[in-house]
């Protein structure tokens, strides 16, 4: 089964370092869904589109197949 995620990221440019926002604003059965949320979202929050990013991923894989780095 595959579930889409409504997703803002932003990069902030603060001259010497750049930050991240990233925030998981919704989850949904469809894609169609998903889309449907963003466009609400861009109307009534004024969100710049840009930062608000629809994909679709399979429910009960394991995402995250990279670990963590050891240095």
């Amino acid at each position: 089964m595959n579930i889409s995620l409504l997703e803002y990221y932003e990069e902030i440019d603060h001259g010497n370092f750049e930050t991240e926002k990233y925030n998981l604003i919704g989850l949904y059965l469809t894609e169609r869904e998903a889309r449907e949320a963003k466009e609400e979202i861009i109307k009534e929050k004024r969100i710049n589109e840009e930062f608000l990013f629809v994909s679709t991923t399979r429910l009960g894989k394991i995402q995250w197949e990279g670990g963590f780095v050891s240095v």
